[in-house]
């Protein structure tokens, strides 16, 4: 990397202030046409509580602020020398030594840039016991850094290109509160709680990444949400054959990919954390919950612990199965030989992911003052702590937290036999010598 940056600040009078800064950054990993990028930024706030005109309403308000920014930021996060033509050596022939081709050259690609606008308020009332921060953002980022699969006759797999455009925007809220402050006992609290829709804008050609895992229905298409489930619709089971009827979906009295439809979005509607602290005299409380709602999850164990076939472990689901003409149920039938492939990827296997969890939880006791000289010590704390010890969830699986690509951003939402978050709990003493 190599990097020049500046940046300009004026506050004048604690009223208005204006931030401008800029970014050329350079970088290896880029092809010689386009190893650098100028990103620039800047920012305005302006404190009405200051103004001569928001006098009569100084007694309600403590701080009244208006923000908003705009800039770019760039992303090279791929491997390096992504843009280079390399060999790799060990390609032995006949006993001769031999090196061969492994990565496909491209000299234009360049940085991914994202620009982003956000307009906020920052209002306290109430002495500032009551604090409310609020922000609306919209970001496009474009120029989306990906390797992009090409024909294997090439004699290779993928090519690290920039190929589409993506947007995000979104509203974040932030309510922190002191709901009880005396000589005893202090309660103070904060709700943060964020909505983000995201859509592709573009990509290469147009054309959807499809197939990018065989245990995962994610997609991704223009005009849709990052990483979709993209599968067959079940309609449930026929009581009279005992098989999963698809939906015909184009009408042609075949059930092929031509009939693959949305079946969900791992994207949640809401996401947030409700964070309460509590001390009583030497005592503290800290509680932290964290909440997803309206996200889907593709639950994949399913497709081989409800397959009835195989060696795979099955689940009690399974005692609910279609056994003979008439049966109404949601699990089909049994059988080694299965031409319907009633285990295939479809909305059979999508649930709700939405969940409510304790993420930490900490109770303490601080030794007074006089009791830490006693015993020869500056301070001391004895506390029990535990994190994600209670999960309040309708999905079926081990934890609705979940990914088993990890922080893949292609493949979301999507549960594979994942280990969940172990349940901790700590007993833990500090003492300051």
């Amino acid at each position: 990397m190599n990097s020049y940056f500046g940046q300009f600040k004026n506050n004048y009078d604690y009223r208005y202030i204006v931030t401008f800064s800029g970014r050329y950054d350079g970088s290896t990993k880029f092809g010689y046409n386009n190893k650098y990028g100028f990103f620039p930024a800047m920012s305005l706030a302006w404190r009405l509580t200051e103004e001569s005109f928001f006098q009569p309403l100084s007694g309600i308000f403590d701080e009244f602020r208006m923000r908003a920014s705009f800039g770019l930021t760039g992303n090279d996060g791929i491997p390096d020398f992504a843009y280079l033509n390399l060999y790799r050596g060990g390609t032995n022939y006949l006993g001769s030594a031999g090196i061969a081709p492994s990565q496909l050259p491209n000299p234009d690609l360049k940085w991914e840039t994202t620009a982003q606008i956000n307009v906020g308020l920052d209002l306290a009332v109430l002495d500032e016991r009551v604090s409310l921060a609020a922000d609306y953002y919209h970001n496009r980022t474009k120029d989306l850094l990906f390797d992009r699969p090409v024909s294997m006759t090439s004699g290779y797999y993928s090519i690290t290109t920039n190929i589409g455009e993506l947007e995000n925007r979104g509203i974040e809220l932030s309510l922190t509160t002191i709901n009880v402050q005396t000589n005893a006992f202090e309660w103070n609290s904060r709700l943060n709680i964020s909505r983000n829709r995201n859509k592709i804008l573009s990509l290469y050609k147009d054309q959807p990444l499809d197939n990018l895992d065989r245990y995962s229905p994610s997609i991704v298409m223009v005009g849709e949400p990052m990483s979709i489930f993209f599968g067959y619709r079940s309609l449930g089971v026929d009581p009279s054959t005992g098989d999963i009827v698809f939906d015909d979906v184009n009408g042609d009295g075949l059930i092929n990919a031509e009939d693959r439809v949305k079946i969900g979005d791992p994207n949640p509607k809401l996401t947030g954390g409700f964070t309460n602290n509590m001390t009583y005299r030497q005592f503290e409380l800290s509680i932290f919950l964290q909440f997803s709602y309206g996200n889907d999850i593709f639950n994949g164990n399913r497709i081989f612990i409800e397959a009835m076939k195989g060696s795979d472990n099955q689940s009690t689901a399974i005692l609910r199965r279609w056994r003979e003409p008439g049966d109404l149920t949601d699990i089909p039938r049994a059988t080694e030989n299965d031409p319907n492939n009633n285990n295939r990827i479809s909305s059979r296997f999508v649930e709700d992911g939405s969940y409510l969890r304790v993420k930490n939880l900490t109770f303490s006791y601080i030794l007074s003052q006089q009791l830490a000289e006693r015993l020869k010590v500056r301070n001391a704390r004895v506390y029990v702590s535990a994190q994600n010890l209670l999960t309040f969830t309708n999905y079926s699986g081990m934890d609705p937290e979940v990914n088993y690509t990890g922080d893949n951003n292609l493949l979301r939402g999507t549960d594979f036999f994942t280990y969940p978050q172990a349940r901790t709990i700590s007993v833990g003493l500090n003492l300051g010598l």
